[in-house]
């Protein structure tokens, strides 16, 4: 069993276009099909339906009240453009691909995308910070298949990539994983690193988990 699909999860404030180049060369190179997961974060809508939102013009600097409406709107666009650059990007090889929006929280829409034979490939994790990318697995994708296309992605990108692992509620099976993954961690070299996030964290943030990583 290998990995089968790779799925690239967006959001309106994550660095996408690296994201999605470095997903379609190793979905190319595994056969794997692209997904494009563009998650419309429920917190912006929820932000935009208070009464003292407002938003900032670019270029303008025009101060303006911020609704639901024109967030929906601002969110369509955002995902439309997405979609047209992944057909662009997977357009270039014989990459199979396809486009979805979600709506929810982020994390868990993430969560959810990381099943079985499946890798989630994001940026959206390291909000705000000139960090690499991550890879997104559940315990039930063997960590052969996993630390391989995670160095393959580093190679890509020239820089670091983090493995998070999504615990799921099987502690044993967590930890076994990660004793197989440091070993594989181990005879990659540099650029990978490792963390482990608890079914209970819902944002992305470890609480409790454990940390480390090969450089």
């Amino acid at each position: 069993m290998t990995i089968r699909r790779i799925v690239v999860g967006l959001d309106p404030r994550s660095p996408g276009r690296a994201a999605l180049e470095a997903a379609a060369q190793l979905a190319a190179r595994l056969q794997a099909e692209l997904v494009g997961l563009f998650v419309e974060d429920i917190d912006l809508l929820h932000l935009a339906g208070l009464p003292f939102a407002r938003e900032i013009g670019f270029p303008t600097a025009t101060l303006r009240a911020l609704d639901i409406a024109s967030m929906e709107r601002s969110l369509r666009a955002l995902a439309g453009e997405v979609q047209r650059t992944l057909a662009a990007i997977a357009g270039r090889g014989p990459v199979t691909w396809s486009f979805r929006v979600a709506r929810g929280a982020l994390m868990s829409e993430l969560r959810a995308a990381a099943t079985e034979e499946d890798i989630v490939v994001t940026g959206a994790l390291r909000l705000g910070l000139p960090a690499p990318l991550s890879v997104l697995c559940s315990v039930a994708t063997r960590p052969e298949h996993v630390v391989p296309a995670a160095a393959a992605l580093a190679r890509s990108v020239g820089g670091e990539v983090e493995i998070v692992l999504l615990d799921g509620d099987d502690a044993a099976a967590a930890r076994q994983w990660e004793q197989a993954a440091r070993k594989l961690l181990a005879a990659q070299g540099g650029g990978l690193r490792l963390r482990a996030v608890p079914a209970e964290s819902r944002d992305g943030r470890n609480k409790g988990g454990s940390a480390g990583g090969n450089r």
